[in-house]
């Protein structure tokens, strides 16, 4: 493994979230979440004791026939219950709004992240999984929303032990019976009640190692069906999306989807058997062993009754504070282990957003030239992509003037492309050093770099904005500035025919959203591109939906469209280099020529030979 492959490894490594960090996130995200959160634990452990309370009283008054103390305590609980419940209700529906409003906050947050990591982090594989992890994690159990309810359950059990310890002092008070069987006898001695605890911690720690284990087994499974649920998603994704309805019906690709569909939902369905079965080692013995333990305690609390020494009311009030004792105290353990994986889900969320990028980022800023008189300048530049170790340019050296006309010619996977990655700086030299008016542009400020440059690749993207947006890329636009862009692109009576002009949304994301062709989608990326006025416009094959009126209306327009900017154009069409000054010839990752049209088409070289197998297309 290379050092750069051990260096991505590493950056790829997930971290446990630690509880300062949580505390930071969830008071960052929406402060007034936890504190809420534990208040609604707090009156829902209150009324189970009020409850508990006035029920034995209750109990104990129907035994003695009071019946003025028992409606006064029956008025008195159903009233706490109705206080409590509107309480909670109130709370609950200000809970929900802003569990919806973390959970977008997430997501906002992880698809900034997105657009701010480094295009060539953006590209690996193991990015596309990382994001998985990090959108799953954020939600896996519930997410922050559950680990705030988590620490919230957690300060409830605390004051429900707290409450049943304070109750239950009274019921393991030793009491002389004389003429009981020795069995009564025992339950009311102080050994049986030391017994009971022990078997209690015991029973406790053995739910807490299950629990740990059910908790361990979960990530397991978390972290095993990353990649393939991501891939269900993506060929799941042909199936609704209508752009692709085209190609799935004329050729026939459903059955393809459907079979690599099935053989992923299979590859789950077989992870979730296997894992299932391990679950069931761990879930059978835990659920017995609580069984056994409410077992112990109803018989202890039975004997005692049994024997006399407690009322009707109290053998009501010490099961409940029994039972509730045990369950906060098991569910204690049970909700560290919970919060334990949380924090292991939770660390894909925040080990992504903590991922840096590469780059280094400079701090000069662009020169701001009234005359535009830039050079840009390849120096011995090689690269290959990570996780390859073959050159795709090798040892380039090139200009370009700012203000001049250049094309860039050669077979396909000949590294042109790749050169124009590098000029924008999506990719950094492998070896050598790019440079903008003689520095090297990785000590430029990266955003100011990127502006000097306005592209169309040849994988474009719209967006189902309307057409000045798209145009402008921003929600606010200079309308003089988009119809301007759009005539030079030869789209501007496109778009005064349709219904609301530069309004019109397009593509059929909304209900009034306009379908456009190829074509005219690509005279909208290039109308972007000359939109963002950059002294550098780089077009990749900015012809290729074209239909031949609309290619001649482009270069009848070529020196408007630029003015005094320089254009870079990757085209395999050889009659669009006759309009450029220079022209570079790439092969196999080299730059094998370079010159004017004419002087090329008399070399003896790869151009000629181009020009030749496409001159009986546009000669004459």
């Amino acid at each position: 493994m290379s050092k750069e492959e051990k260096k991505m490894d590493k950056s790829y490594e997930i971290k446990k979230t630690s509880a300062a960090t949580m505390f930071k996130l969830i008071f960052d995200i929406k402060p007034l979440f936890l504190p809420l959160t534990m208040l609604e634990q707090l009156l829902s452990t209150a009324i189970v004791f009020i409850n508990i309370i006035l029920g034995a009283k209750i109990l104990d008054g129907l035994a003695v026939q009071k019946e003025g103390a028992l409606v006064q305590l029956a008025v008195i609980m159903v009233s706490c219950n109705l206080c409590f419940a509107l309480l909670r209700w109130g709370i609950d529906k200000w809970l929900i709004i802003m569990r919806r409003e973390i959970n977008e906050r997430i997501l906002k947050q992880i698809s900034e992240k997105c657009l701010t990591l480094d295009y060539q982090i953006m590209e690996r594989t193991g990015t596309m999984d990382y994001i998985q992890k990090a959108n799953v994690g954020s939600q896996s159990q519930g997410g922050i929303v559950a680990y705030c309810e988590l620490l919230s359950k957690l300060f409830s059990n605390i004051t429900t032990i707290v409450y049943s310890v304070i109750i239950l002092a009274g019921f393991f008070k030793s009491a002389e019976l004389k003429g009981e069987s020795k069995l009564l006898c025992f339950f009311n001695t102080p050994q049986a009640g030391v017994l009971l605890a022990f078997l209690l911690i015991l029973i406790i720690l053995s739910r807490y190692s299950f629990s740990k284990k059910n908790q361990q087994l979960a990530y397991e499974f978390f972290e095993d069906n990353v990649r393939t649920n991501r891939e269900i998603s993506h060929y799941g994704s042909f199936l609704w999306n209508y752009q692709m309805g085209k190609q799935v019906r004329i050729y026939q690709i459903l059955p393809l989807i459907r079979t690599r569909l099935q053989k992923k939902v299979q590859e789950a369905v077989r992870l979730n058997r296997k894992n299932r079965r391990k679950l069931i080692h761990v879930v059978i013995p835990s659920e017995a062993v609580t069984g056994i333990f409410f077992i112990l305690c109803y018989m202890f609390v039975g004997f005692k009754a049994i024997s006399g020494t407690i009322s009707i009311g109290s053998l009501s009030l010490y099961v409940g504070a029994l039972t509730s004792f045990s369950d906060a105290l098991g569910e204690i353990f049970q909700n560290l282990n919970v919060m334990s994986v949380q924090n292991q889900y939770l660390g894909n969320y925040t080990s992504f957003l903590a991922l840096e990028n590469e780059k280094y980022n400079g701090t000069l800023p662009i020169e701001k030239r009234m005359d535009n008189d830039y050079e840009l300048e390849f120096r011995n530049v090689s690269f290959h992509y990570p996780n390859s170790e073959d050159m795709v340019l090798k040892n380039i050296t090139a200009k370009i003037h700012v203000g001049k006309k250049m094309a860039i010619v050669g077979k396909n996977g000949s590294g042109k492309s790749t050169f124009i990655k590098l000029l924008c700086r999506l990719y950094d030299p492998t070896e050598g050093e790019i440079l903008l008016n003689g520095i090297d542009i990785k000590k430029y400020d990266y955003d100011e770099y990127r502006r000097i440059f306005g592209v169309v690749f040849q994988d474009f993207r719209l967006f189902s904005f309307s057409v000045a947006q798209n145009v402008a890329a921003d929600v606010e636009y200079d309308e003089e500035k988009v119809w301007k862009a759009l005539w030079q692109a030869g789209m501007a009576e496109r778009v005064r025919e349709m219904e609301k002009g530069i309004e019109t949304v397009i593509y059929k994301q909304e209900d009034e959203g306009v379908e456009i062709s190829g074509g005219e989608a690509q005279k909208l990326a290039i109308a972007r591109a000359l939109y963002k006025d950059a002294p550098v416009v780089i077009l990749d094959e900015p012809t290729a939906a074209l239909d031949p009126v609309s290619e001649l209306e482009i270069y009848e327009r070529f020196n408007e469209m630029v003015e005094e900017k320089t254009a870079i154009y990757i085209s395999h069409r050889m009659s669009s280099c006759r309009f450029c000054e220079n022209i570079l010839v790439f092969d196999d990752g080299d730059i094998v020529q370079m010159g004017g049209h004419t002087k090329l088409v008399e070399e003896d070289g790869l151009y000629a030979r181009l020009w030749e197998a496409q001159a009986q297309y546009y000669q004459g």
